[in-house]
C-alpha cells in the first residue's frame, strides 16, 4: 500500500487547520511554515480541497482559509477521494491478472483484509477525532 505525498500533505494541512480556532481563517503562507509544505504545493492542495467543499477560501486583509463543514462530518476518506487518492488494491500481489474470488492467489484474502481495514480506518476517524486528540496530547505535555 502506498499513500502518496500529496495524500499525506492534504491530511496533514487538515489536521493542522483543526487545532485551530472553529471560525478562524489561516493564511497559505502561515500554514505551510507550520507544516512544512512548500507554499507552491501548498496552494494545488488546497486548491483541490476547496473544490471538493471541505474548506473555502477568502482573499483579503481578514483572508484565509476556512472549514465549510463541521469538523465531525470530514473524514479521511473525504480528504483522500478530495485529491483523487484511492487506495491501490486492485492489483494482485503476486502479479496475476486474473486474481479474484473465483480465481484467488495465496495472498488474496489477506490482502482483502488489509483493504477492508483501510477503508474501515479512513471511513471512521475524522478531523474532529484530530483535533480532540491533539487536546490530549497537549494537556498531557509537561510545561517548561
Amino acid at each position: 500500500m502506498y499513500i502518496s505525498q500529496t495524500a499525506q500533505y492534504a491530511l496533514r494541512s487538515l489536521s493542522c487547520m483543526a487545532t485551530k480556532p472553529r471560525d478562524s481563517a489561516i493564511r497559505a503562507q502561515d500554514l505551510s511554515s507550520e507544516t512544512g509544505i512548500p507554499l507552491f504545493y501548498l496552494s494545488k492542495i488546497m486548491r483541490r480541497l476547496v473544490q471538493a467543499g471541505l474548506i473555502s477560501s477568502q482573499k483579503g486583509h481578514h483572508g484565509g482559509f476556512k472549514f465549510d463543514r463541521p469538523l465531525e462530518q470530514i473524514f479521511f476518506t473525504d480528504i483522500l477521494k478530495a485529491i483523487d487518492t484511492e487506495f491501490e488494491f486492485k492489483k494482485c500481489v503476486f502479479g496475476w491478472g486474473a486474481c479474484n474470488e473465483e480465481s484467488p492467489c495465496i495472498l488474496h484474502t489477506f490482502w482483502g483484509t488489509l483493504k477492508d481495514n483501510v477503508n474501515t480506518w479512513a471511513e471512521r476517524y475524522s478531523l474532529a477525532d484530530v483535533a480532540q486528540n491533539a487536546k490530549l496530547i497537549s494537556s498531557q505535555l509537561e510545561p517548561f
